[in-house]
């Protein structure tokens, strides 16, 4: 043999190929199981202990959360008669919708339940009867009342308003403005802490008044933004933002619109904050402005239409399909396509009587995250 012939020998008993218990923790986590439906997760948390603590840990469940509530299909929960229950968001009007029944949080019947606002898969709900707010996750069904002894936490339909929020150490939150007595009250809810806490508010007593009503708020960048409008004539209506860095909740600058602009309704696209605006006189028209930066552009508008009362309804921007879907508290839902012109930009979607409902996407999110 040549001495300088090498002599390479092979271990055919090393195994070339990679299976996922070679990926380090970190990237399976962040890169794979992050990116299943939430169903999924709950499936594979029952494959190891190691699984069950890693898909069950705070950070794991909020990182889920972020990655599923931008890319994945949103669900609409719905209370109707006599039933509850989910399906995916559909634009095709039918009189059979697939759906899940589920049952509601509480052993309470469904006329009594009023459906405010939901945020990263968390649903809040309030009792016509005695006003109890809780906190709900419609897939799991964790459940948390947030209503004190001390009558925090009770919501008022026509007087009150409440919006969701994060704050920046990624705590679940719940602002109530409460109207009582003539004065205006602010409350903020810590789901961690179970806590209520009273803050500031605005000094003109003209915030305060019964002639106006407040929108639920939209939580954007920072900031939980409620729309007031006013009944007086004259009096104009008004865009107020909470900020949840500082506690503080200041006036914010409005779309230059008409004293007849009078119903609006905010909503988020793209991660930018837009704003409907029905106008009723002298043409009856709908708008849509697009917040940049401390001012408003408005970038579309349907003229010599009668568009829907804007007000008091939720609109939510459905990323599959590039629609809204407006959810009324009286039990109207409908579409608005924005490439459709005349009154076919929107009509009625569902055709269930007395339905009310919110858009959210299913998240592992607690209520006492």
């Amino acid at each position: 043999m040549n001495p300088s012939t090498k002599i390479v020998r092979i271990n055919v008993n090393v195994r070339l190929t990679t299976s996922i218990d070679d990926l380090p923790t970190d990237i399976l986590s962040s890169e794979i199981l992050v990116r299943l439906p939430a169903k999924c997760i709950g499936v594979y948390r029952t494959v190891s202990k190691q699984w069950l603590s890693l898909l069950s840990s705070k950070k794991f469940i909020l990182l889920h959360c972020r990655h599923i509530s931008t890319s994945y299909k949103q669900m609409f929960f719905s209370v109707a008669l006599f039933q509850s229950s989910v399906f995916p968001v559909t634009f095709d009007p039918s009189d059979y919708l697939p759906k899940t029944l589920i049952p509601l949080p509480t052993n309470t019947y469904w006329y009594d339940i009023l459906v405010l606002t939901s945020f990263d898969g968390l649903v809040c709900l309030s009792f016509r009867e005695t006003q109890k707010m809780i906190l709900w996750n419609p897939l799991t069904h964790a459940t948390k009342f947030v209503s004190s002894t001390l009558s925090r936490g009770r919501f008022k339909q026509k007087t009150d308003a409440v919006g969701l929020y994060v704050s920046p150490s990624n705590e679940y939150m719940l602002l109530h403005a409460k109207r009582r007595n003539g004065s205006m009250k602010l409350y903020k809810y810590s789901s961690r802490c179970d806590s209520w806490r009273k803050m500031g508010f605005v000094d003109e007593r003209k915030y305060h008044n019964y002639k106006m009503s407040w929108s639920n708020g939209t939580f954007f960048q920072g900031v939980v933004y409620f729309i007031v409008k006013v009944d007086a004539a004259g009096m104009g209506n008004y865009l107020f933002g909470f900020h949840v860095d500082s506690d503080e909740l200041k006036s914010k600058p409005k779309p230059a619109t008409t004293k007849h602009d009078g119903d609006g309704s905010l909503v988020v696209v793209r991660n930018q904050l837009h704003m409907f605006v029905a106008n009723s006189l002298p043409n009856w028209s709908l708008h849509l402005w697009r917040m940049d930066g401390e001012n408003w552009t408005k970038i579309w508008v349907r003229q010599n239409i009668l568009p829907p009362s804007l007000f008091g309804r939720t609109i939510t921007y459905v990323v599959s399909t590039g629609k809204f879907l407006v959810v009324s508290r009286s039990g109207t839902v409908f579409q608005i396509d924005t490439t459709k012109n005349g009154i076919e930009c929107y009509h009625p979607v569902f055709s269930e009587s007395s339905i009310q409902g919110a858009v959210y996407t299913e998240t592992l999110m607690s209520p006492d995250f």
